[in-house]
């Protein structure tokens, strides 16, 4: 079994047919996760639990080594079925400073920027830094 499917299995237990079933690889897995991140938050309260593994999982899938295909790299996986999507969804981005560090969120801006324009970036960049200062202080 791919490295990255055992650790979303031990991540995921409650999403086990997804997991074991998914074709498309990692990326094929990321559109899911992401999938059901959005709908965690339209839970209420929000599924934190859930919210929380997905933002460990791709932690995990990002600090594994290139696999050299696109196809079958989790941290590219993650990078594109995930942070790059991020801006786009209302409910996913407001809430992004509670999950991700300032760090985490200066290294992803090339994937942040990728479908957003100049002044949306600086807007969504200009939310998650007063969100994450009002966090922190």
């Amino acid at each position: 079994m791919e490295d990255w499917r055992a650790k979303a299995l031990e991540s995921f237990p409650d999403l086990q047919d997804i997991v074991k079933e998914e074709q498309g690889g990692p990326i094929g897995l990321w559109i899911e996760l992401f999938y059901k991140l959005t709908r965690a938050y339209d839970e209420q309260p929000s599924n934190d639990d859930l919210i929380r593994r997905i933002y460990d999982y791709a932690d995990w899938c990002l600090n594994q080594p290139s696999t050299g295909d696109a196809t079958t790299d989790p941290s590219s996986a993650a990078a594109v079925g995930l942070f790059e999507s991020i801006p786009l969804n209302q409910n996913v981005s407001e809430d992004l400073h509670r999950w991700i560090s300032v760090e985490q969120f200066e290294g992803f801006e090339n994937l942040f920027r990728y479908l957003q324009s100049d002044e949306e970036y600086l807007r969504f960049t200009d939310k998650f830094m007063r969100k994450k200062k009002g966090l922190t202080s």
